[in-house]
């Protein structure tokens, strides 16, 4: 059984807290609102709630496979989560696959 520290409180974290509960590992939730970390702990059952801030359990850390990239300033994260749609909008009604992606090449 491993010790895991899912940081953040959205969707994501509380889908990979899920399968990390699931999987027999202990799991804590860490996020910048104490009561809504709380909150979902007590929703996945098991999980206990961490404090922002502090190291969390552990020493390593995993991206799951992503390659992280610093696009920015916060605004251009609006402009990501709409190529995301783009995505869809073209699957659903232009390309008819879901064979399709965009991709970003970085030339050094």
């Amino acid at each position: 059984m491993s010790s895991i520290s899912i940081i953040g409180l959205g969707n994501m974290a509380s889908a990979l807290a899920d399968r990390a509960l699931a999987g027999g590992n202990a799991v804590e939730i860490i996020g910048r609102d104490p009561a809504k970390a709380k909150e979902l702990a007590g929703a996945l059952g098991g999980a206990t709630v961490g404090t922002a801030g502090a190291a969390p359990a552990g020493d390593i850390v995993i991206s799951l496979g992503l390659r992280p990239m610093d696009t920015g300033q916060l605004a251009m994260a609006r402009t990501l989560e709409n190529t995301g749609l783009l995505m869809l909008g073209l699957v659903a009604h232009s390309v008819k696959h879901t064979n399709f992606f965009l991709d970003v090449s970085i030339l050094s």
